[in-house]
């Protein structure tokens, strides 16, 4: 096992705009897989709120912003190397004043379905609501499941 560099993890967190978000709810793990868009000073996750805002994702969040993002991948040329990033901090709501730069990190490398219906909800009566998670307790690592003596 090794640590990644900064400029590993950037590269990594862009060229996978998809990971696993753990929140707590009701001191309860709660994880649900996640787009997101990532510059180097935050993440930004479009979070749908088909459920309302008494849905258990609103209700973690609310509870306790203390969440957990990873992100991981297997090298394309490679297949017993795996690479992956773990960010925790305080999730947030993004402010209007900076939902534009938002959008541009989202555009950069977010991976969307196709159809963003929410279990049945039209689309319509689904809000879509920006948060943030910044990017300074982030920490990377390669392992590989060969190791030199290793069959």
């Amino acid at each position: 096992m090794r640590r990644l560099d900064q400029k590993e993890i950037d590269e990594l967190l862009v060229r996978r705009g998809i990971g696993v978000l753990a929140m707590v709810d009701d001191r309860q793990p709660y994880a649900i897989p996640i787009s997101f868009g990532y510059d180097s000073s935050q993440m930004v996750f479009p979070m749908q709120w088909g459920g309302g805002y008494n849905s258990r994702k609103d209700q973690a969040i609310n509870s306790n912003p203390n969440v957990c993002l990873t992100v991981y991948e297997q090298d394309s040329n490679d297949k017993t190397t795996w690479r992956s990033v773990v960010t925790t901090g305080e999730i947030y709501e993004i402010d209007e004043d900076t939902e534009e730069q938002a959008y541009a990190s989202l555009a950069a490398n977010a991976e969307f379905p196709p159809d963003f219906g929410v279990w049945g909800i039209p689309f319509e009566d689904v809000e879509f609501r920006l948060f943030g998670l910044a990017t300074e307790n982030c920490t990377g690592r390669e392992f590989s499941t060969e190791y030199e003596g290793w069959n």
